[in-house]
């Protein structure tokens, strides 16, 4: 049996996207066929609630520049709805997956028996071929959501800080939106502009407020 070769092959994008879509355009970077995603959906929780309904909307941020499989955008879904809906009912959050896995992964097999260097062309057409689909990730991109009230924020901080843990680049949680500073003030996150990718210091909001 075939193993998987390790994400760190893939994890870092310098070069043109290599996409899937469902269209008869031949172009390289339109290529057909090949795995299909491991995520369907991207939500979860309450969909209809608007975020302004939580307390507080917090997001995880990613610090550098990385492509995330569709596996580890299902793992990461699973790892915060499952637990969320078990113990908080799923009218009481809302989650969101942003990114989505358009970029294909692709790998040039070797073979490994005896006599395969009659078999097989080597490094002469070493375009591969699609194994997987993966998302393009810049850094200070928000990658989750969760709309969830103040009293049940240290779930979702735990949650999102395991989840943290199958991403390929160091994470942090912060807050995206919120009701009332005091609310900003009890979660002890700092406060983001997932727009313009950058924290918003406190004396900015003092100042905003006042």
């Amino acid at each position: 049996m075939a193993h998987r070769r390790p994400w760190k092959c893939y994890s870092k994008w310098t070069r043109r996207p290599y996409q899937y879509k469902r269209s008869s355009n031949r172009r390289r970077e339109f290529a057909r066929g090949g795995a299909q995603s491991k995520i369907v959906r991207f939500w979860g929780g309450n969909k209809e609630a608007p975020w302004e309904s939580f307390d507080l909307t917090v997001g995880l941020k990613v610090n550098s520049q990385v492509q995330i499989s569709s596996n580890t955008l299902e793992a990461i879904r699973i790892t915060i709805n499952g637990v969320l809906q078990r113990k908080l009912g799923r009218q009481n959050y809302r989650l969101r997956i942003r990114p989505k896995p358009f970029q294909k992964i692709r790998e040039n097999r070797m073979l490994a028996f005896a006599g395969a260097d009659r078999v097989q062309s080597g490094m002469r057409n070493s375009f591969g071929r699609s194994t997987g689909v993966c998302a393009r990730v810049r850094a200070g991109q928000i990658i989750v959501d969760v709309g969830v009230d103040i009293k049940n924020l240290p779930l979702v901080r735990d949650r999102l800080r395991v989840a943290n843990m199958k991403v390929p680049s160091s994470c942090q949680i912060v807050i995206l939106k919120y009701k009332t500073p005091e609310l900003l003030k009890q979660s002890g996150l700092p406060l983001y502009d997932d727009k313009k990718r950058k924290e918003v210091p406190l004396y900015e909001l003092e100042f905003a407020t006042a």
